[in-house]
């Protein structure tokens, strides 16, 4: 056979020039190179919107109801105000200088008839928030709790009554030592009444 015609190989086939074959490795080679790098791309881009997404996810998570410490008050002449500062009043504790209830009688400037009524007749009648066995300890430590009050997104019952209202309120508690340790308490959620007295808004029941 002559040297310019094409080998063949031993099965009498023709063998493709080593010259292209190379080539084409190579552009196979070069090929698998770009897929790698795509593939590689994608996979980064979905593990960073995976980490995006929990990082949204965990800043989502945190409670945002200690953000709204920030926002001013209600005012405390308002009807919902009213109702705010006085919870805050009455979930607020010291345990070291007062006894279980007292609270009640520190918001007396925000109370309606019916609960000034309870509280001058059998302060143990009336429904104060309780902390069993807790303020004993909290007293021997010298601990005190705060309230924090909020609107709660729940509506309460509507009333037809234009000299009531009705408001459910959040309420969160800590209890702060004198170390600066904070340990908060499980929040509770209540219906506030307030009625239109002649002194103005009052908080006249809680439940």
């Amino acid at each position: 056979m002559s040297g310019d015609g094409p080998e063949h190989t031993a099965a009498g086939l023709p063998r493709r020039p080593r010259g292209r074959l190379a080539w084409m490795d190579r552009g196979n080679a070069r090929a698998k190179l770009v897929v790698m790098l795509v593939a590689s791309v994608a996979v980064l881009g979905a593990a960073c919107g995976r980490a995006d997404t929990g990082s949204d996810a965990a800043h989502s998570a945190t409670s945002t109801t200690r953000l709204l410490e920030g926002v001013p008050a209600p005012d405390p002449v308002t009807p919902d105000g009213v109702a705010f500062a006085a919870l805050r009043e009455i979930y607020s504790w010291q345990p070291a200088a007062e006894t279980q209830g007292a609270s009640l009688s520190r918001a007396r400037k925000f109370l309606g008839p019916s609960l000034i009524r309870m509280l001058d007749a059998a302060p143990t009648a009336v429904e104060t928030p309780k902390s069993t066995l807790q303020w004993a300890d909290w007293a021997r430590e010298g601990a005190h709790v705060e309230a924090f009050t909020f609107a709660s997104g729940e509506k309460p019952p509507t009333l037809s009554d234009p000299n009531v209202q009705q408001f459910k309120i959040g309420i969160e508690q800590t209890v702060v030592y004198p170390n600066g340790r904070k340990e908060p308490l499980p929040p509770a959620t209540v219906i506030a009444t307030v009625v239109r007295t002649p002194d103005g808004w009052r908080l006249d029941a809680f439940r």
